[in-house]
């Protein structure tokens, strides 16, 4: 197993990452930096933590970096907090994969994470040739709230009663980002939870959007959220607790930031409805595809000076306020456009009725064979778009299917677009049989 990945470092604590792993991670980091910047670093809410937080930590102030502790906070405060300040950052956390893993996110002042550096920190950590210095070790308990009174200058005051489905994850402390602005929430999984409530993972789809839906008709609620552990992404029900496809909902954002800027770009991933070229069109914007992957749509925004981008897995980018995702600043833009339209999320997002998309997972058993895999579906599809991890069939001019292999998991990732249901499941069912096949292949 890799423990350095495309978008950051991830492993199964404690065998993959643990406390020794990440103290050389932090002197890796820190020799990078050549011991001479100051690096501030939060955590989630998984059991492992703190303790690898503290590990991270020790080597970085043994190269001579000063780190500053934001504790315990949602994601997107510490990429605040670094952008903020123009220093780097790191942020401990899995993101949606299962509680016994553990990562490390790594980013720069301007806001956008590690891409190619990632490499040159890996040949680092691999060396052991670390630099010896003497940092300091400096807490600051005022990240939240610096960053709600930008949001709250940006935003302005708001109106609205909410369901925040926080799953246990670390958007737990930015319930009072919500308040301050002036929402009423009605919060679910709430307390910071060792198990994160058992839920298997905290990717906020399938079952784990029951409880939300329930809650937000019964409270006759204006919408649902759920954050996955690091709140950098967000799913909205409406108040009917139907759930909002994101190219959908991303229509809603992006119709009211070209309307406000008069135009402009709009970056959206290959696994995105492929009717959002119409809609961006339409709208006076221009769309440009770009590989999935945070990483990746940072960089992308920054170099393109766009507006806005969208991920299928709900990360929501508004470059007008900083290039980084947030679950937190995209819930309040939707009520900030639904208290100046007047309307429903439910009759904005209807709107935009596209085809519809579904996306599954299937186990590979190992990082080996899943890239086995892609590299198999590569050779029988010539004339398919390479996505760098693995490519985009289009099978007409709306339909498509997507096979990839996660950067988070040792798993193949399937997505495809359909004219209506029936042939959708058909494609879905096609292609992984196709994938399941290969698996067999390299088993025999």
């Amino acid at each position: 197993m890799n423990l350095f990945r495309a978008y950051d470092l991830r492993g199964v604590y404690p065998d993959e990452i643990n406390e020794k792993i990440a103290e050389r991670v932090g002197k890796a980091l820190g020799t990078f930096l050549q011991g001479k910047e100051t690096v501030c670093v939060g955590f989630d809410t998984r059991p492992s933590s703190p303790a690898l937080f503290k590990s991270l930590v020790s080597g970085l102030i043994s190269t001579g970096c000063d780190v500053i502790s934001l504790g315990m906070v949602p994601g997107p405060v510490t990429y605040f907090f670094a952008w903020r300040n123009k220093i780097f950052g790191c942020y401990l956390s899995a993101s949606h994969n299962p509680v016994e893993w553990n990562g490390i996110k790594f980013f720069k002042p301007n806001g956008v994470s590690f891409t190619e550096e990632l490499r040159l920190l890996e040949r680092i950590y691999s060396s052991e040739k670390f630099i010896r210095g003497d940092g300091r070790l400096k807490e600051e308990r005022n990240a939240i709230k610096d960053y709600t009174s930008f949001l709250k200058t940006k935003i302005g005051k708001l109106e609205g009663r909410i369901v925040t489905d926080f799953l246990g994850g670390s958007g737990i402390a930015s319930a009072g980002t919500f308040k301050e602005l002036g929402l009423e929430i009605i919060p679910l999984h709430d307390k910071p939870d060792p198990s994160l409530y058992g839920f298997h993972r905290l990717e906020p789809w399938g079952d784990l959007l029951k409880t939300a839906k329930e809650v937000v008709k019964k409270e006759k609620a204006n919408f649902a959220v759920l954050f996955d552990c690091d709140a950098d992404r967000s799913v909205f029900l409406d108040s009917h607790g139907n759930f909002i496809n994101p190219s959908v909902m991303s229509t809603i954002f992006i119709e009211n930031i070209l309307k406000e800027r008069k135009g402009g770009k709009i970056v959206v991933t290959y696994d995105c409805a492929s009717e959002l070229e119409n809609f961006v069109k339409k709208n006076n914007g221009k769309l440009i595809w770009n590989r999935i992957g945070h990483n990746f749509i940072e960089k992308r925004l920054i170099d393109e000076k766009a507006l806005f981008g969208v991920e299928e897995s709900s990360h929501f980018y508004f470059n007008t306020f900083y290039p980084f995702s947030d679950g937190t600043l995209s819930t309040l833009y939707l009520c900030k456009i639904l208290n100046e339209t007047g309307k429903k999320l439910d009759e904005l997002a209807v709107q935009s009725k596209f085809k519809p998309i579904e996306k599954l997972y299937v186990d590979a058993g190992s990082d080996e064979k899943k890239l086995k895999v892609v590299e198999k579906i590569k050779k029988d599809f010539p004339e398919a778009i390479d996505i760098m991890d693995g490519v985009k069939i289009e099978l007409n001019k709306v339909e498509w299917v997507l096979i990839r292999a996660s950067q988070t998991l040792p798993e193949i990732n399937i997505c495809a677009e359909g004219k209506d249901k029936k042939r959708l499941r058909e494609i879905v069912e096609k292609y992984k049989k196709i994938v399941e096949e290969k698996l067999r292949e390299l088993n025999e």
